[in-house]
């Protein structure tokens, strides 16, 4: 999950991360993954990421200690400890003008294929449409050299890894980021060697340079994306062959399962009925790959809330983990209490906890673009962290130690979108108030 709480223009992690993490390392969790770590400082999401270091030193790397030290906080013995994993991205033509990294007047980001992001909802209108083209400019497409570039990056994001001490990496080939976008032949249109039906060389090629590079053990994951094949821009049976392919090499030890995009941001919506919205493709997955070792175990990750589910998740074969992200703010010790003996055979299926989501304000209605209320969502979750890592709230309680916590803070909309970049510099105050004036001007006389 992103946290927003690196400086702006990004950067290492600091005190406020520490804390943040050291309250989900006393939380029971078996497994700590941290937000998406940029490997390139010129191509941000949403202007706050931790960034790799350009160079790696005992300086840049210590920051990276202390936040994986923190991740174990309250667990002594070795093997109670969780698995720390760093979760490495590149974002690929999603990083946005001014706040992405490359400066005011900084150029395109790049991507697989010169293909911008626009809404592919049609419920989306001319208001989505002129924030799409306001956030993100036509991408440049990667030479071969870049590509090679790209790929030390994410060499040089596993060697910080293993030298702050992490059990290993994922890599973020999912929601629409670089990695993905060459999985996808809605934007690689390249007739290169990495370009269809090579759309897995990239891949590839980043897993053979970490594992030349560095020394075993170290878990290494990919997050993949299942909601391409929804949206019809790859089958399912050519998202299925890429699982296949990529247990194939046993190089892998964990394969995630998400999806959505910017355009159709799907990772960001709420609870649905079915409540894992992708496992039905976490389960062909898992039976599409072959049982011995060396093959990778699949974690599914998407809006799994009660116990009875998860536990019929694993149980049915869907998937061999489970993914929490945004339960996890709202109550960082939500893994004890799932681990609790139950008082009853009602409490242990359903394990009733109410996990309130960000505000619907009537604004958002009115503007009627997913990506402003993806946006919302995340940036609500991120002033949740931000309050936890600030010792201004703790998180909600449950199971044995429910009782005494303070409630989830009443945090607005608009409130929620302005804290995502506290403090502001000033140019970013004349430039936000520019667009709102823009948007507000669409909606009024369109």
């Amino acid at each position: 999950m992103y946290e927003s709480l690196a400086n702006f223009g990004g950067g290492p992690p600091n005190s406020q991360h520490f804390k943040l993490y050291s309250r989900w390392g006393s939380g029971g969790w078996g497994m700590i993954m941290t937000g998406n770590v940029q490997v390139d400082p010129g191509h941000l999401s949403l202007g706050r990421d931790l960034v790799v270091p350009e160079t790696l030193s005992p300086e840049t790397i210590a920051p990276y200690v202390q936040l994986r030290q923190a991740m174990t906080t309250g667990n002594q013995l070795p093997r109670a400890r969780p698995l720390t994993i760093l979760q490495i991205n590149h974002t690929g033509r999603q990083s946005p003008r001014i706040i992405g990294g490359r400066g005011i007047f900084g150029g395109a980001p790049s991507a697989a294929s010169s293909v911008p992001v626009r809404s592919k909802d049609q419920r989306d209108g001319v208001v989505s449409q002129l924030a799409y083209r306001l956030l993100f400019p036509t991408p440049k497409t990667l030479s071969m050299e870049d590509i090679s570039a790209v790929i030390e990056r994410f060499v040089r994001g596993a060697q910080l890894a293993h030298e702050a001490g992490f059990d290993g990496i994922e890599l973020h080939a999912s929601h629409g980021y670089l990695i993905s976008g060459f999985l996808s032949p809605k934007t690689n249109l390249r007739t290169d060697r990495y370009g269809f039906p090579k759309e897995l060389a990239i891949i590839e090629s980043i897993l053979n340079r970490i594992r030349a590079t560095v020394p075993q053990p170290f878990a290494i994951g990919i997050k993949v994306n299942a909601a391409d094949y929804v949206s019809g821009s790859v089958t399912e049976e050519q998202a299925l062959d890429h699982i296949r392919e990529m247990a194939s090499w046993r190089m892998l030890d964990f394969i995630e399962i998400s999806g959505g995009d910017y355009e159709r941001p799907d990772f960001g919506a709420p609870a649905s009925p079915r409540q894992a919205f992708f496992a039905n493709f976490s389960r062909l997955a898992l039976k599409a790959i072959p049982q011995g070792d060396g093959m990778p175990v699949i974690m599914l990750t998407g809006s799994l809330r009660t116990k009875a589910v998860m536990t019929r998740t694993i149980r049915d074969g869907h998937a061999h983990l489970i993914g929490i992200g945004r339960p996890a703010v709202i109550c960082p010790n939500y893994a004890k209490a799932l681990l609790e003996p139950p008082s009853s055979k009602a409490a242990d299926d359903n394990l009733s906890v109410e996990f309130p989501g960000p505000p619907s304000p009537f604004w958002l209605k009115i503007l009627n673009t997913g990506l402003i209320g993806t946006g919302l969502n995340t940036a609500w979750h991120c002033a949740l962290m931000w309050r936890i890592g600030n010792d201004n709230w703790s998180g909600l309680a449950v199971g044995s130690a429910k009782g005494g916590t303070l409630a989830v803070p009443d945090i607005g909309g608009i409130q929620a979108l302005l804290e995502l970049w506290r403090p502001w510099p000033t140019y970013i105050y004349i430039l936000i108030i520019l667009f709102c004036i823009a948007l507000f001007a669409v909606i009024f006389f369109k």
